[in-house]
């Protein structure tokens, strides 16, 4: 009888629970919202993975009933959210108005999940902040510069491996891609060459492949850490694998202890020197603990590594395949890369490489078709001293405490509103003179602000080497094995095909 009546009990109060939540936005008069559901759509869909959040979010976004509304009132696992659909308030929260939404919505338990945690994606505001500024030097121009050279020595092994091939070949492009980043990210910041490219079965590229190989299992884990990170001790998820977390340790501690005991103090000019001098800096500052301060270099590696590999190589397939499907393109561009080779004398300088303007143009129109991240998300908090953060004039509705805000990028990129006929490949959208008239806030396959993308110029020279070295001497072609139109995984929480 007792159990009876507890087991009531807490069925009312989870009943009570959901009710309060989910009805949220019906209570709010002043904002348009969808009805109150988990994920804000059908559970079955997302259980089942025929659809993830941020494809349904695109869904919500399109809906001709808030074709003029700044913001749309939505649910995700069991909390409100606000996705943001005017682009100055997507301004205010990038960037005028960062006080209030420097945190994501993600908070994960550092006992259980150390690496994880700190990542800088994952990491709270103070954390982020201080290796924000320890790390963007690591991503200047002239950083870059002098990591052209190990980016260069990457492509013309893939070169070489291509013009191994035959004449005439064919092979799956994303594999071909993947394999090519990961010899960039071991060369710019694990600090050795790999050849993955020669040598797919080579132990870093598994790695790395095992890493971005999303199961079901790990399907689950994402949808937990992103949705329910308090549940993530309980339910034992983190963001990498064990055997990942145990690799990343042992490979950077390795890479700094050799470096720091090269004869001459060794120079690559890549992510581990910059690990050697932040370290040596803070054994000067009389840092009490060297070990944890590693661990926290260990998990930028890791968002390197995770952010680097994945969404770079499934830029530069994409980009093929579009221009594959349109060989006019395909021509301009060879004739682009010949025309700065013949310049250059056969070779191309890190200042000729990025004025391969219309290479950046197809990378960015490439990135908005196929934007690699579907949601940015904020948290928000009133700093101190600040009023409220209020949506007037837009909207009548002043934010709560801890409300999550949601942008899909992806449904920014086709709105035809900002993108005549969407669906089309351009490139010429982003011409110097169209670019100019392009609303950066509709525009976010890197996010803005404070917060955006670290490696974004890293992870834009790794594409155009790529499309660089691959179109140098090869054209690119559809063949019987092709798909022209491919679909996004429903399984991945990024937009992968």
């Amino acid at each position: 009888m007792f159990i009876t009546g507890f087991l009531i009990i807490i069925l009312t109060i989870l009943i009570f629970l959901y009710h309060r939540n989910f009805s949220y936005w019906t209570r709010v008069k002043n904002v348009p919202s969808v009805p109150g559901r988990i994920f804000s759509g059908n559970l079955l869909d997302f259980l089942s993975f025929k659809t993830n959040f941020g494809f349904h979010l695109k869904t919500i976004y399109d809906d001709v009933k808030f074709a003029n509304a700044p913001v749309v009132g939505v649910y995700s696992l069991y909390k409100p959210c606000l996705l943001i659909r005017d682009p100055d308030i997507i301004k205010s929260v990038l960037i005028k108005d960062f006080d209030c939404f420097h945190n994501r919505f993600v908070k994960l338990d550092y006992e259980h999940d150390p690496l994880g945690a700190q990542m800088m994606f994952f990491a709270d505001y103070p954390l982020w902040k201080e290796m924000r500024t320890k790390l963007s030097s690591t991503f200047t121009s002239g950083k870059l510069k002098y990591m052209y050279p190990l980016i260069q020595q990457v492509g013309e092994n893939m070169q070489n491996y291509l013009e191994s091939q035959g004449a005439v070949f064919q092979t799956e492009m994303k594999d071909l891609c993947a394999r090519l980043t990961t010899d960039m990210i071991a060369t710019t910041v694990f600090g050795f060459q790999s050849n993955s490219v020669q040598n797919p079965s080579e132990d870093f590229h598994k790695e790395v492949r095992y890493l971005s190989h999303f199961t079901w299992r790990r399907a689950l884990d994402f949808l937990v850490v992103l949705f329910a990170p308090k549940l993530t001790r309980p339910l034992g998820t983190k963001i990498l694998f064990p055997e990942t977390e145990q690799f990343l340790r042992t490979t950077i501690t390795q890479a700094v202890q050799q470096r720091e005991s090269s004869q001459g103090g060794e120079k690559r000019n890549d992510v581990i020197d910059i690990f050697v001098k932040l370290k040596q800096d803070a054994m000067e500052r009389g840092e009490q603990n060297i070990d944890k301060f590693m661990e926290c270099l260990i998990a930028q590696a890791g968002i390197f590594m995770v952010g680097g590999f994945d969404t770079s190589s499934t830029t530069i397939s994409n980009a093929l395949l579009e221009l594959a499907k349109q060989p006019e393109l395909q021509t301009k561009l060879r004739q682009e890369i010949k025309d700065a080779l013949a310049e250059g004398d056969g070779e191309i300088s890190y200042e000729a490489f990025g004025k391969l303007t219309y290479m950046e143009m197809v990378i960015n129109e490439t990135l908005r078709i196929y934007p690699v991240l579907p949601v940015i998300d904020r948290q928000y908090a009133t700093p101190p001293g600040k009023q409220p953060f209020s949506l007037k004039p837009h909207c009548d509705f002043t934010l709560p405490e801890g409300m999550p805000v949601l942008i899909s990028p992806y449904a920014l990129h086709y709105d035809p509103k900002y993108w005549p006929n969407p669906q089309k490949f351009d490139p010429e959208r982003f011409s110097p003179e169209n670019k100019s008239q392009i609303n950066p806030m509709v525009f976010l396959p890197f996010g803005n602000g404070p917060h955006n993308c670290i490696g974004a110029r890293l992870g834009m020279m790794q594409v155009k080497a790529g499309l660089l070295y691959i179109l140098k001497n090869h054209y690119v072609r559809v063949c019987e094995r092709t798909k022209l139109e491919p679909k996004f995984d429903a399984k991945q929480t990024t937009l992968q095909v």
